[in-house]
């Protein structure tokens, strides 16, 4: 989708706008941020959010578990739920069974595995300040690290929610298996402009895992093609299995909620359902977050 994109919602198709209410957006940056600009601060987002409707959001860092922030922000912000997540990057000492534990111990309820510490990320995606060695959760033998294990464990104890991040298709699948083999609830990052095959996130569904695909590639200058790849990546694994969010919050990308429309407008258009369209972005987000 090409810019400049609607300030507001009421540049939003109503039968999209329609569809924010009871949504759950399961990925969304806010400030502060230590290295990226964002639009709007995790207070600002809420009180967006709550306006447009939504249910609720899981506030996302790269760099710092986000728990703290979004206890504060529900305090001041009623009538929406506020999910606190870490990612186990650089920032968190990457795969460290300690800092996560101290971050499910204050609620924390989704956790990323690496994303752009991963070194299927940095090769592929760039990074552009951490000083660490890749995070890696197999060993040469393709078996989970024990401090893999370590961590899954006690996602499963505290009854949280498991995100891939940008694991390469091999690390995903093996982390969706151990992870569903525990009875986890799992979630598939935005597998399509991430490298992940279709195969792969079919068999992934395969095993209860949700498949999440963000609008943020959607509003790139190959954002046409980058949409149409992941409605029919959606298409093929099923909408009972697909989760729509937004991955948004950056300064120069529309504000989430519009962000949130018109991704749910694409659908829309590409002939899913508004009964379709709103499962992928409330119901399927809410049980892939134990709500």
């Amino acid at each position: 989708m090409a810019g400049p994109f609607p300030e507001t919602l009421a540049g939003v198709p109503e039968r999209a706008r329609a569809l924010l209410y009871g949504a759950v957006d399961l990925h969304v940056h806010a400030g502060p941020d230590p290295f990226a600009e964002r639009r709007l601060d995790a207070l600002a987002l809420a009180r967006d959010y709550r306006e447009a409707g939504l249910a609720g959001f899981v506030l996302k860092s790269h760099e710092y578990p986000t728990q703290a922030l979004a206890w504060a922000v529900a305090q001041v912000v009623e009538d929406i739920r506020i999910a606190g997540a870490i990612a186990l990057d650089r920032g968190v000492g990457g795969l460290n069974p300690d800092a996560l534990e101290a971050a499910l111990r204050m609620g924390t309820r989704v956790v990323w595995m690496p994303t752009f510490d991963t070194a299927w990320s940095r090769a592929n995606f760039g990074r552009w300040h951490s000083r660490g060695e890749p995070v890696r959760v197999l060993d040469a033998g393709g078996a989970l690290l024990p401090e893999a294990r370590e961590c899954l464990a006690l996602v499963d104890e505290h009854e949280a929610t498991l995100c891939t991040g940008h694991l390469s298709p091999e690390e995903t699948l093996a982390v969706v298996q151990e992870a569903r083999g525990r009875g986890i609830r799992t979630v598939v990052t935005h597998p399509t402009p991430f490298g992940i095959p279709r195969a792969v996130q079919e068999q992934c569904a395969a095993l209860g895992a949700y498949v999440e695909h963000c609008a943020n590639t959607s509003f790139k200058e190959d954002g046409a093609e980058q949409a149409a790849a992941m409605v029919a990546d959606a298409r093929a694994v099923g909408v009972e299995r697909v989760v729509l969010s937004t991955d948004l919050g950056q300064a120069g990308n529309p504000h989430p909620a519009v962000g949130l429309a018109l991704w749910a407008e694409v659908f829309l258009a590409a002939g899913f359902s508004e009964d379709e369209v709103r499962r992928m972005v409330s119901a399927n987000a809410r049980d892939a977050l134990g709500w």
